[in-house]
């Protein structure tokens, strides 16, 4: 790692496979499919060896299927994508069923994709306990094989530099929780001299619209809320509009964002200009296309489940906040439910 103010100096390389870690992952991954054979009435296993066996004959389906999906150039891509190789886990549990016959039986299609589903949970429970994860070493090599295939790589010695906004985070904050252990990772970085933290400070309007178009495009100007009416126009601006922020993004152009000249623009409301983006509300109109920037994450097949899974797991953890807050009769309290 560079002092603070020096050229930093990047040495390119893979991760390793480590037999010890992909042991513990195989052992891992057998106790969530035997977690799932004890939830789900549909799914029973056979003998002591009958998880490690399911999850070996999943594995291997796994890393040949969700990739020959992900290829797939079809409209809606994240949309259909995700579906497809969410059937296509229910599938490798019922081809496991078929290779495994005297090990492991599921019932209908059904039990299949509950089994899938419990088992990401019970997985990802399971790796959190352990503290290890698994899978970075595939999903590099998964991504160097898409990005070969589309003709997409291009090696270099020059770093890059991934960028993180966090709303609404201010200085004093920031340095409270590195003092206070809950940024662990930076405090490091300060206390041994290889960075600096700057003092900043926000606008009036430091919510996402403005704080991104400051950030990515150089400039906040006219910015004045998440939603503000323009009288001259006689129309209201919204900062999660798709058609807004493609306005906002039109207006503050120059051709010079921050990610412009291969940058890459990841559940942005703007893009910075950037040539790639997914999840970007400002290029909406490119997700109704054949993304090709999806199959990295379509082509591990144990994504898709694990995502469904967070995102139940966050519909919880907001109905309990939202119970917390009306039992502690917290207010003001806005709306939290529902759709």
């Amino acid at each position: 790692m560079a002092e603070f103010g020096e050229r930093p100096r990047w040495e390119p390389a893979k991760p390793r496979l480590r037999p010890v870690r992909l042991a513990v992952s195989w052992i891992v991954s057998a106790a969530a499919v035997w977690v799932a054979a004890a939830i789900v009435p549909g799914f029973a296993l056979h003998g002591f060896w009958s998880p490690f066996l399911v999850a070996a004959v999943v594995a291997v389906l796994n890393a040949v299927i969700p990739p020959v999906l992900a290829a797939l150039r079809l409209p809606f891509m994240l949309a259909a994508g995700f579906l497809l190789v969410l059937l296509a886990d229910a599938l490798l549990l019922r081809a496991a069923d078929a290779a495994l016959p005297d090990h492991v039986s599921i019932g209908a299609f059904g039990d299949a994709l509950l089994a899938a589903l419990v088992i990401a949970a019970a997985s990802m429970a399971l790796t959190v306990i352990i503290g290890t994860n698994d899978d970075d070493e595939y999903t590099l090599r998964v991504t160097r094989r898409v990005a070969r295939r589309q003709g997409a790589v291009a090696p270099t010695e020059v770093p890059g530099i991934v960028y993180l906004e966090i709303d609404g985070l201010a200085e004093p904050i920031l340095r409270a929780a590195m003092r206070d252990g809950s940024a662990p990772v930076m405090a490091s970085w300060v206390a041994d001299h290889s960075y600096r933290l700057a003092e900043w400070e926000p606008d009036l309007s430091s919510q996402t619209g403005a704080s991104q178009a400051g950030i990515l495009l150089g400039s906040n100007e006219d910015i004045s809320a998440f939603r503000w009416v323009e009288k001259e126009r006689g129309t209201m601006m919204v900062c999660s509009s798709p058609e807004d922020c493609a306005e906002i993004e039109r207006r503050l152009s120059t051709g010079v964002g921050l990610l412009a000249g291969g940058g890459a623009s990841r559940g942005n409301l703007l893009s910075g200009e950037a040539d790639e983006t997914i999840l970007t509300v400002s290029r909406a109109e490119a997700e109704r296309g054949a993304n090709p920037g999806y199959r990295a994450f379509l082509a591990n097949g144990f994504n898709v489940t694990r995502a469904l899974v967070l995102f139940f797991w966050e519909v919880v953890l907001e109905v309990t906040a939202a119970l917390r807050a009306a039992r502690r009769d917290v207010r003001p309290r806005g709306h939290r439910g529902g759709i």
